[in-house]
C-alpha cells in the first residue's frame, strides 16, 4: 500500500496495518484467561481481553519494526491520532460489555469513557516517546 498526498486518511490505513494482531491476541487471551480465573464470569474477562488487546496491539506497533516505514513516521509525528484507534476500540468494548453485564447505560458510558482515556494517554506518551527513532 502506498500512501497518497494530499489524502489524510490514507497514513490511518497504513499505520492499521503494523498492526500486529498475533501479539495483541495473545496478550488479550492471557490477560481474559487470567481475570476469569481470579473472578469467574463472562463480561468482565473479555472487558479485560479487549483492554489488553488494544493496549498491547497499539504499544508494539508504536515500538515494533514492522509496517511500512511511512506508516510508522505517521504514527511516530501524531502518536495521538494513532492512539485514538486503539482507545476507540478498547472503549467501544468496554462499554459494550459493561452494558451487557451489571452496569447500567451510563455506568456503561463512564466505563467506555474511562478505558478510552486510559489507552490513549498511555499509547500517545509511548508514541512521543518512541517517536520517529524506528521509522
Amino acid at each position: 500500500m502506498t500512501l497518497e498526498r494530499g489524502n489524510s486518511l490514507m497514513p490511518v490505513h497504513a499505520a492499521t496495518l503494523m498492526w500486529p494482531t498475533g501479539i495483541a491476541t495473545g496478550a488479550g487471551l492471557v490477560a481474559g484467561g487470567l481475570s476469569f480465573l481470579a473472578a469467574p464470569g463472562i463480561t468482565g474477562p473479555i472487558a479485560t481481553a479487549i483492554f489488553f488487546f488494544a493496549l498491547v496491539g497499539g504499544g508494539v506497533a508504536l515500538l515494533g519494526g514492522k509496517g511500512d516505514r511511512r506508516a510508522r513516521r505517521w504514527a511516530g509525528q501524531y502518536p495521538w491520532r494513532f492512539a485514538g484507534g486503539p482507545a476507540v476500540l478498547a472503549g467501544a468494548g468496554t462499554a459494550l460489555m459493561t452494558l451487557l453485564g451489571t452496569g447500567g447505560f451510563f455506568g456503561a458510558v463512564f466505563s467506555g469513557l474511562a478505558t478510552a482515556a486510559v489507552i490513549w494517554v498511555i499509547l500517545g506518551i509511548i508514541g512521543m516517546v518512541a517517536g520517529n527513532k524506528s521509522a
